[in-house]
């Protein structure tokens, strides 16, 4: 059960002092790599760069490399690492403005399905909770977004998370945007949280994002002892698959 805090119907906390990763709403977070490998150096310089910023501020963090060296990887074993820091992670595609916006507005559908889901009151109140989110009459009795391509109203349910995010009260959570490697893609105004708290993580291919940071890590090539290990154990793991089925 969760409880209304700072008086705002929209905002949630746990009683009882339980783990915050018992109910830690999880978004597009991709499962954990179990035969993920070594990439401690990294880990932690994107825990100093979190914890570097101080309480209450901005934390952007840009894991920066080239393609296929990493950076998802280590973005989601940290996320998984850290569950228990945040109340809410958000995972949004950010490859493309298409995927970027289908990212966004079924993140917008989630956290509508999440409200309602604990609605402090019992039974939710769409109205509010499509005001509250910038998104008024675009709620259905259900529960359901409905926009127009048409019109702005896509605009506007991109910008539902965003704002949720910037809710005083509401600064315990992790926004990553991965794979922006165009970084048009992604409009700072509209697409980050206007409040000083949070944390951000970048995955992106471009040299030029590390400027969007408070701080950057540039992503190279497994360790040669690490990527023994991963060789290793994936090795035996096809080998133990090989040996299932009889082969």
């Amino acid at each position: 059960m969760l409880v209304r805090l700072a008086n705002h119907p929209l905002l949630f906390a746990e009683p009882d002092n339980q783990k915050l990763a018992n109910f830690c709403l999880k978004f597009g977070l991709p499962f954990q790599n179990l035969q993920f490998t070594g990439r401690t150096k990294e880990l932690q310089l994107l825990s100093d760069i979190v914890e570097g910023a101080g309480k209450g501020q901005r934390k952007i963090a840009v894991l920066h490399g080239l393609g296929g060296i990493g950076k998802t990887d280590i973005g989601v074993q940290y996320a998984w690492q850290n569950l228990a820091a945040y109340t809410s992670v958000w995972w949004i595609h950010s490859a493309t403005a298409e995927v970027l916006k289908r990212s966004l507005i079924t993140a917008a559908q989630n956290l509508i399905h999440h409200l309602a889901a604990n609605y402090v009151s019992g039974q939710p109140d769409y109205i509010v909770i499509a005001r509250d989110l910038g998104v008024a009459g675009l709620i259905d009795a259900s529960g359901q977004l409905v926009n127009s391509a048409e019109s702005n109203d896509q605009e506007r349910v991109e910008g539902a998370l965003p704002k949720w995010l910037s809710m005083d009260g509401n600064d315990m959570w992790l926004l990553v945007f991965d794979n922006l490697d165009d970084l048009k893609v992604v409009d700072r105004a509209r697409h980050f949280p206007q409040s000083s708290s949070g944390t951000i993580i970048i995955t992106s291919r471009k040299r030029g994002s590390v400027h969007w940071g408070t701080g950057s890590i540039q992503v190279e090539g497994l360790e040669k002892d690490d990527a023994l290990s991963l060789l290793l154990t994936r090795a035996s793991m096809d080998q133990k698959q090989l040996s299932a089925t009889g082969e």
